[in-house]
């Protein structure tokens, strides 16, 4: 891990403190199983914190936001009450809260700055003054929680956006402190604090994120926000007033490894979490960097540190990569109901689940309608045994209605549908309509289907590698096929971060090792490489592997390394033309031309 690198240069930009989220779903993934080990340890992230000299402020939601799944909130909450009144004080939710918070509060209660630890605030929710449910009772309960596990000393506070209607939902309680949150700006100081100011007299004036950048959702061009204009907007808060403290929002982002990024509407965010901040996705210095870190020991009359070393990067070339796999021939223990059930009751909180249930015969068209659906439905069918698969196209929500062209169907033929998760929605009304799968009824030719066998399919990191091989390959459509190519590298001393990008794919999820990197989605953009930190690899055989959902964009689809990122200014809308392949085990193509010539056009 790379904790203590990212902290150093914090440190030598001149930050006093580092500011961390806590997501809930991140440690509790499974009601009753918590985990603060490895990459989870927030213990020891605070200790090196501690190390540095510097402070820390823990928001501790328990929602957060943060462009990431579902705000931190864990989906097993929809499996215990689908219509659970998320963040407030409904007994259903607020019980689990307390759970919840009875574990991780004592952890961070050793670690409070009174205790001789780094901690010297705690924020309780977040931008709640936009939330329309407006809770007073549950920010009252939530700060006298924390104040029961925390202690009387800390400072407990929360953010909001810096208008006088959402300070008034975010924070009833005149016990918080209240903090704004506010991007870089040519606008006075006092204008921008002019809300808070009227609405907590005399208080800290608190800029808890002062955005150096934005997140970047699938299909939008790559955010950027001037360099110039952010140092001249934190010189401006820096010298207006003492009172005036700054959290750089973000200054380092990273990235949303697996399937962590959330949706801030009904766009997903992109596996990286770059957001132009100081330091780039990987940790690089930028120059956006250099400028504020010249702004901030300018203003403390410091001289400045010498500048950190950037990471080794490397690239390890082109990695070939072979047929392996199909989702469909990956699934978990069968369920079996009369009625087709949400993944959340399922316990699969990510990636996919298949639904399968018998069609009738006799009729040549199938018009198959979903009712309720979320997020894609890969439309399959198959026969009884499901051996042979046919791909029929695949469903968007709210689009639940497609036409199967099956001749005369055999008996027994199977209706499978691939429902993939894309993400839990992470902000605004959305999130109360947030279960995946199969929600209401399947019908075909106004039939309601059932009963249904349900079976999460296994992650990327964990298939079969052998499934394929008891069946012919043209029995098995490109969408939901697994590639896998090895990538070799000598020495320890070889190894190094990378890039990769994969060329010929067109959307889907990709791993290193047992390590899966995340979405990538080659045709909107604006990511088209996967960071992939050193620690991933080993010296000698590292496998690389590619579950492509839609297309191949070329016949020989493979991986490519690179000591860089890239990205695509490709925006909405836009038009690309894109080669349609077929999957063959050998040579990937059934013929050596493209199949047809399709016209995606790229929108939401």
């Amino acid at each position: 891990m790379y904790w203590f690198d990212r902290l150093k240069k914090a440190k030598a930009a001149g930050l006093d403190a580092i500011q961390i989220y806590i997501p809930w779903n991140f440690h509790e993934p499974e009601e009753g199983e918590y985990n603060f080990s490895d990459d989870r340890d927030v213990e020891h992230f605070l200790d090196l914190i501690q190390q540095l000299d510097m402070l820390a402020i823990v928001r501790v939601g328990p929602y957060i936001c943060a462009e990431w799944a579902f705000g931190g909130l864990p989906p097993w909450l929809l499996r215990k009450n689908p219509t659970m009144k998320l963040r407030s004080s409904d007994y259903s939710y607020y019980r689990e809260v307390v759970k919840w918070f009875g574990v991780l509060l004592p952890k961070l209660r050793k670690h409070l700055y009174t205790e001789g630890g780094p901690i010297i605030m705690v924020q309780l929710e977040n931008e709640y003054g936009y939330s329309t449910a407006c809770d007073r009772d549950y920010m009252s309960m939530l700060y006298d929680l924390a104040r029961y596990h925390l202690g009387q000393e800390v400072i407990l506070f929360t953010t909001d956006g810096n208008s006088l209607q959402i300070l008034r939902c975010g924070s009833p309680d005149q016990r918080y402190l209240a903090t704004v949150d506010f991007a870089p700006t040519t606008i006075p100081p006092n204008v921008s604090f002019d809300a808070v100011e009227k609405f907590r007299p005399g208080q800290p004036l608190v800029n808890s994120e002062f955005y150096t950048g934005w997140y970047d959702t699938w299909g939008s061009k790559h955010a950027h926000r001037p360099a110039e204009l952010v140092q001249e907007s934190l010189i401006d808060l820096m010298n207006y007033s003492p009172r005036v403290n700054v959290n750089i929002y973000v200054f380092h982002g990273g990235t949303s490894f697996g399937f962590w990024s959330g949706k801030p509407n009904d766009v997903a965010a992109t596996t990286s979490y770059d957001f132009d901040a100081p330091l780039s996705e990987a940790g690089d210095i930028t120059y956006k960097y250099e400028l504020l870190r010249k702004a901030i020991h300018k203003f403390r009359n410091r001289p400045l540190p010498p500048l950190p070393k950037n990471s080794t990067k490397k690239a390890y070339g082109e990695i070939s990569m072979k047929l392996i796999s199909h989702l469909l021939l990956q699934p978990g223990p069968k369920v079996e109901s009369p009625v087709a059930m949400p993944m959340e009751s399922l316990r699969q909180y990510n990636g996919f689940v298949m639904y399968c249930a018998t069609i009738p015969s006799g009729k040549s068209e199938i018009n198959v309608t979903l009712t309720k659906f979320a997020d894609i439905a890969h439309v399959f069918t198959s026969d009884g045994g499901l051996k042979m698969f046919r791909w029929h196209g695949n469903l968007k929500t709210p689009n639940g209605k497609i036409s199967l062209d099956m001749g005369k169907l055999p008996s027994h033929t199977k209706l499978v549908l691939v429902l993939e998760n894309t993400g839990y929605v992470n902000f605004g009304e959305l999130m109360w309509n947030n279960i995946k799968g199969i929600v209401g009824t399947v019908t075909a030719n106004d039939q309601v289907l059932g009963p249904w066998v349900m079976m999460p399919i296994k992650p990327l990191v964990e298939i079969d590698q052998k499934a394929i091989l008891k069946h012919k390959s043209n029995d098995l459509p490109v969408q939901g096929a697994i590639f896998t190519g090895d990538l070799t590298i000598p020495e320890a001393s070889d190894l190094a971060d990378t890039f990769i990008e994969p060329v010929g794919f067109s959307r889907g999820i990709a791993a290193v090792n047992n390590h899966l990197l995340g979405h990538f989605d080659q045709n909107l953009g604006p990511q088209l490489r996967l960071y992939v930190p050193k620690q991933f690899l080993n010296p000698g055989r590292n496998r690389i592997m590619v579950c492509e959902l839609q297309t191949l964009l070329e016949p020989t689809p493979k991986v490519s390394s690179f000591a860089e990122t890239k990205w695509t200014a490709l925006a909405l809308n836009e038009f690309r033309k894109v080669p349609f392949y077929k999957l063959d085990a050998n040579s990937l193509l059934h013929q050596n031309i493209p199949q047809r010539i399709s016209l995606m056009r790229l929108n939401r």
